[in-house]
């Protein structure tokens, strides 16, 4: 994709004036979107979490510019956008988050840490997500925790641990989902190939 653009200008002309014209016009504006995109892709990294520690204060973020986040405990405050539950799920683009309300406003907790161009990847995000939760109702028992937090993300609510027999078991139901869509796509295709 990139040669092809990059040879774009050599496609679409067919004389050499409209070539050195085209290019002249075409390489400039390239070169300054591909600054663009490079600049925008090394502030990303700049802010890419390279470990995540949990203790009895909170959870603490350590940046890959040595900048540290924290979110304590002892910010957590009552949450006025949920109507039940201070501690509850987000959606955003199709995947769940863990949401706080903090120091006033609503506070998004992501522990996978992964963006576009990230040389770190958090493995045990699932077992610090269990941690945190766990921290919550024992250092600050007054905030209620969404029961859907337990479901969706696999936690057993009564030792904070991460359920992989349950996590497995959505894995293999999705999966016979999906096996069950595309034997039964087939199956459709053929019978339509028979009439």
């Amino acid at each position: 994709m990139f040669i092809l653009l990059a040879l774009l200008p050599v496609f679409i002309s067919s004389h050499t004036w409209v070539l050195i014209i085209i290019a002249l016009v075409y390489y400039p504006i390239w070169a300054i979107v591909a600054y663009r995109f490079f600049k925008y892709i090394k502030s990303k990294i700049a802010v890419t979490i390279k470990a995540i520690n949990i203790d009895k204060q909170g959870v603490h973020f350590y940046k890959k510019d040595n900048s540290i986040t924290h979110i304590l405990y002892s910010q957590l405050e009552q949450s006025y956008l949920s109507d039940q539950y201070d501690v509850y799920l987000k959606q955003l683009n199709k995947t769940y988050h863990l949401a706080v309300r903090a120091n006033g406003s609503e506070t998004r907790v992501v522990f996978d840490g992964t963006d576009y161009g990230s040389m770190y990847y958090i493995t045990n995000a699932r077992a610090l997500r269990a941690r945190f939760i766990e921290g919550i109702v024992r250092f600050r028992p007054d905030l209620k925790v969404d029961p859907f937090i337990f479901k969706e993300f696999c936690i057993d609510p009564n030792h904070f641990t991460f359920d992989r027999k349950r996590y497995i078991k959505h894995i293999v139901k999705a999966a016979l989902i999906i096996s069950l869509l595309i034997l039964f796509s087939t199956l459709l295709a053929w019978l339509i190939t028979l009439v």
